[in-house]
């Protein structure tokens, strides 16, 4: 989807419109800063080459284009606190530039895409060094004005940014996008996977496992998404079978340790379940797929307190776990407190409703 705008005074409507939102560091940026006379004697590209684009007076396409591609790589190798200040360091001058008058339509549709491209690049450093709802805003805005195309390999930093922000189904959109273009990726088709599991598309998810295990057949990741997903689609003897050989390349894998204790749970054996946990939280003590899976164990066993405890941390940490909320709701209940198991039994109520309800809806959606 483009920004056509009606025309000049509409599109510079729009312009003025995006230019508000454009921002330094979180906050609105009102005005050029100040530089010497000796520094505005500099060429952008070498105030940019140099560090310090703000020394520049005009910052010209190529000095903008080398800027904004170098916050790309910063954020694609996660240095987000260098993006960040490189940001910092481009947009005053930038926001002049783009303040600079134009004398028609076309020129303030380019105008529109630029600022587009910075919302863009402000939502992913947002969503790493920032707030949620604030990334969320900026990458809709960058989306309603086209940004990044969906043909762009900016799909990739939005459907990161996306499952970073637990959007699973929009991630799984933009992941989608990237493999139209290149559909032997299999990071990217691991991306997709892990995304349709996580919005609860068991078998599409299952799919996509497949799809890249069959193109990497030793790969860890494949067999860890292969056995995540099988075992949410209750093929518990299957999935340990992948989740051993995940685990066998890599013995710290708490993923793996949480999940195959969770089909010692479903097998009903307790003990080797016990044992699985016992490793994954010397591991890692917080791990929340450990908690929950302790807190079904715990409730089984009639230890109804320390599910409590167990489950209270996935909670806190993923208030949208529908299995964690479920046996919340049992623990309270199985303990007295008629109170605490109405609220989180409600919270689960509305989760379900809300899973059913979902659409997914950015541009290329596919069902």
């Amino acid at each position: 989807m483009t920004a056509a705008g009606p025309g000049l005074a509409g599109a510079r409507a729009a312009s003025a419109l995006l230019l508000a939102l454009l921002t330094v560091d979180g906050r609105p940026e009102t005005g050029a800063r100040g530089t010497g006379a000796g520094q505005s004697a500099l060429s952008a590209e070498a105030a940019v080459a140099q560090g310090d684009p703000r020394s520049a007076r005009v910052v010209t396409p190529a000095a903008e284009r080398a800027a904004l591609d170098s916050i790309y790589a910063l954020l694609g190798e996660h240095r987000f606190a260098e993006a960040k200040d490189a940001w910092n360091r481009l947009a005053p001058v930038l926001q002049d530039a783009l303040r600079s008058p134009t004398s028609s339509p076309a020129e303030e549709r380019d105008r529109q895409a630029r600022v587009a491209e910075a919302l863009f690049v402000q939502g992913l450093l947002a969503a790493r060094t920032g707030s949620r709802d604030e990334a969320l805003q900026l990458l809709r805005q960058a989306d309603g004005y086209g940004f990044p195309p969906l043909d762009s390999p900016l799909m990739r930093l939005a459907a990161e940014c996306l499952a970073f922000l637990e959007e699973p189904a929009l991630a799984a959109q933009a992941w989608r996008e990237v493999l139209k273009r290149a559909p032997e990726d299999v990071p990217a088709r691991l991306g997709l996977g892990a995304a349709l599991l996580a919005s609860g598309q068991v078998a599409a998810a299952e799919k996509e496992a497949r799809a890249a295990l069959a193109r990497q057949p030793d790969a860890p990741r494949s067999h860890f998404l292969l056995g995540a997903a099988l075992l949410e689609g209750k093929q518990a003897a299957e999935a340990r079978t992948h989740l051993e050989r995940a685990l066998e390349a890599d013995p710290r894998c708490v993923g793996c340790l949480a999940r195959l204790a969770h089909v010692a749970y479903l097998a009903g054996d307790d003990r080797q379940c016990e044992s699985w946990l016992a490793r994954a939280l010397a591991l890692d003590p917080g791990d929340v797929e450990t908690h929950l899976v302790a807190g079904m164990l715990a409730n089984r066993a009639g230890r109804h307190e320390q599910a409590i405890r167990h489950l209270l941390r996935v909670v806190d940490e993923l208030p949208g776990s529908t299995s964690a909320q479920y046996q919340i709701a049992l623990a309270y209940r199985r303990t007295g407190n008629a109170e605490k198991a109405r609220e989180h039994q409600a919270i689960y109520d509305r989760l379900i409703r809300e899973q059913k309800a979902r659409t997914l809806g950015i541009r290329g959606a596919e069902d």
